[in-house]
């Protein structure tokens, strides 16, 4: 696990319970605690009888490539050195039943060029319904694990990176959730980089953060593609900006030539995912002691710590541990805040330019504040409704996520999902 000054998860010695897992921005596979393990056991309890051996495809053009995964059912195979962690769980699901194939080399229906986690649930029945129904779920049955992996598509779904962020926020959320309800594990994969355009690539880090929060809140299996593919010549991203790259000789070649292209590193990923979760779903496995847990209370006296960058934290706002902020007049607003609230306190060690955003779901109205050491509505340096964009100077700095109360006087409190990173260098958005 990677290392942090917050709090560790409890391996039983201090007699705190245990408490799930942050997904920090260092690891290529999020961490799979005894907690996490636990929480994707419960899942399966849905639908016990779905087969444990059998994974779906759900996606865009990166799962129906045919350089993604398909060449796992054929002979052009080389594990090399990660034969003896990854040849028993590629032996095991290769024994899965895909309406008449392999789970690697199904063409599935719920995964299209082009496509994004809308049409993914969209239409009835959806094209993951039908790929459900194909795979034998009728109630029961069916997979019990899912690769999702959406996010470059959904990012031009709006006029701006930032408003078509809702939409891939509410739409993964629900694909999520949907799997989750019937039994289906989702293994989540991050966004890889827009080398087509400048623009959209350092949106990829926000992205990734949304898709990592989303899987965090959960505890499902999030697997940064962006990260793995850094080293990789051209990052491992194709002439054209957008796909991954495939060595020519076969892209189920995991050797070091092979791993020098999108694609092999991919299907590398793919399969030691499958893995962990194999060992976590059958076996009860944990495949890391601990790793990093949230510090504090969300109060004013207790605040939570972002103890590293990028953060994120799901919760329901009407469970905030105070009243005390309601109109922020150091932001020159009228608003009333005057509902439930959680602070975040995050001391920067140097000038650091930042993007915070807070997503929610209809009916629900959870703003941002960035409040001054002080951490009064006096303090109030920035707020909005969802997001927030600034280079900060060295300090200690308060995020108040605070309920909206309407003109009819109702609480506007609910789910939300709080994220903040650094920008990429050169973002003008964050100056």
């Amino acid at each position: 696990g990677s290392e942090s000054d917050s709090g560790s998860e409890d391996t039983g010695d201090t007699g705190e319970p245990p408490a799930p897992p942050l997904y920090s921005g260092d690891r290529i596979h999020s961490p799979l605690t005894a907690h996490v393990v636990a929480a994707m056991q419960q899942i399966r309890t849905a639908n016990p009888s779905a087969a444990d051996n059998l994974f779906m495809k759900v996606g865009d053009s990166h799962t129906v490539s045919s350089g993604a995964l398909f060449c796992f059912a054929g002979d052009n195979v080389d594990l090399d050195v990660h034969a003896a962690a990854l040849q028993p769980s590629l032996d095991w699901f290769l024994t899965g039943e895909a309406a008449g194939t392999t789970p690697f080399d199904r063409v599935t229906l719920s995964a299209e060029i082009g496509r994004t986690a809308s049409w993914a649930i969209s239409g009835s029945p959806s094209p993951l319904q039908q790929e459900l129904a194909a795979l034998g779920f009728a109630g029961s049955g069916g997979p019990s694990v899912a690769m999702v992996h959406y996010g470059s598509n959904d990012m031009q779904m709006g006029i701006t990176y930032a408003s078509a962020m809702p939409g891939f926020y509410g739409n993964m959320s629900d694909l999520l959730d949907q799997l989750i309800a019937i039994g289906v594990v989702p293994v989540v994969f991050g966004v890889t980089r827009r080398l087509d355009n400048a623009a959209a690539d350092r949106w990829v880090l926000t992205y990734t953060a949304v898709a990592r929060a989303l899987a965090q809140a959960r505890e499902l299996p999030f697997v940064d593609l962006r990260l793995a593919l850094e080293p990789v010549p051209g990052k491992g991203i194709g002439g054209d900006g957008l796909h991954l790259t495939g060595y020519g000789s076969g892209t189920c070649l995991l050797t070091p030539a092979g791993l020098e292209y999108g694609n092999n590193v991919r299907n590398l990923l793919a399969l030691q995912a499958f893995a962990r979760s194999r060992a976590a779903l059958i076996d009860g496995e944990a495949a890391d002691l601990e790793a990093p847990t949230l510090v504090g209370s969300g109060s004013l006296a207790d605040p939570f710590q972002i103890d590293a960058l990028p953060f994120a934290d799901s919760r329901d706002s009407a469970a905030g541990p105070g009243m005390e902020l309601d109109v922020y007049d150091g932001c020159g607003t009228t608003a009333d805040e005057s509902g439930p609230e959680h602070l975040y306190r995050l001391e920067l060690a140097q000038t650091t330019a930042i993007r915070a955003l807070v997503l929610d779901r209809e009916g629900v109205d959870v703003d941002i504040h960035l409040l001054a050491g002080g951490a009064t509505t006096a303090d109030c340096l920035a707020r909005d409704d969802s997001l927030l964009e600034l280079t900060l100077d060295a300090g200690i700095y308060y995020f108040s996520l605070d309920t909206y109360v309407n003109g009819q006087g109702i609480e506007q409190s609910g789910e939300y999902t709080f994220v903040v990173l650094e920008c990429e260098m050169g973002d003008i958005d964050c100056m």
